[in-house]
């Protein structure tokens, strides 16, 4: 495992043939975020996943301490099994960017990773992202690389993370986020505020549809590319 994302490392088994699968989630606070990702997103079970995850919303082995985590992380990489490793700790900009770069150090294209970030909005990354985070954005899908990430303030988040996802939830707002959306997506305002929490706006191929999800504890178990047998 790689300790820091650097302009000379690459991961291995750089595969393009892998298409662009990143997710993007977007409601207000109640609206049901973290409930969609668990339950209709993120697989709970038989693939590789690291979260930045610091109110523990997600199913994990939480750390909150560096040396631990990217021991965790580095055994569970080397093992080549399926893991779910969360970071709980510090939550601010450079710790972020620490994390970013761990997570680049274990990207190998044979495998799917999940990338699921927590309240994107508190990272302050409207007028410029973060560096580290912009790379896995835009280069960690030839390496396996699935980003999941959500905001309740979609404002405060750089609009390439709506127009560049393949697919987008947009759920409950208030009425005057619901007109910045509207502005941004086509999305009617007065659709956006009618909604229920647990209800979303799917956008999937260019279409928006209907979709909603249930309150769970946990959700999800299917994986789909578990290639760890080999």
């Amino acid at each position: 495992m790689a300790k820091c994302l650097t302009d000379y490392y690459e991961p291995p088994n750089e595969d393009t043939s892998l298409e662009n699968r990143h997710v993007f989630v977007a409601a207000k606070t109640g609206g049901g975020k973290s409930q969609v990702m668990r339950n209709e997103i993120v697989p709970a079970k038989n693939v590789r996943a690291v979260f930045w995850d610091p109110d523990k919303d997600h199913r994990c082995n939480h750390f909150n301490n560096r040396r631990q985590y990217l021991t965790a992380l580095a055994k569970a990489h080397k093992a080549r099994r399926p893991f779910r490793i969360g970071w709980s700790g510090d939550s601010s900009k450079e710790s972020f960017a620490w994390w970013c770069e761990s997570v680049w150090g274990v990207l190998d294209g044979k495998f799917d990773t999940w990338i699921v970030t927590e309240e994107l909005a508190d990272l302050d990354m409207q007028n410029r992202t973060i560096r580290q985070y912009n790379t896995l954005n835009k280069r960690s899908r030839k390496y396996g690389g699935i980003m999941v990430g959500n905001t309740q303030r979609i404002q405060e988040v750089p609009k390439t993370l709506v127009t560049q996802s393949a697919v987008v939830w947009i759920g409950q707002h208030e009425y005057q986020d619901a007109a910045y959306i509207e502005k941004m997506t086509g999305l009617k305002k007065a659709d956006l505020s009618a909604l229920e929490p647990l209800n979303f706006f799917r956008k999937e191929k260019g279409e928006w549809v209907p979709a909603a999800t249930k309150y769970r504890k946990f959700g999800n178990s299917s994986g789909k590319r578990n290639e760890f047998k080999r």
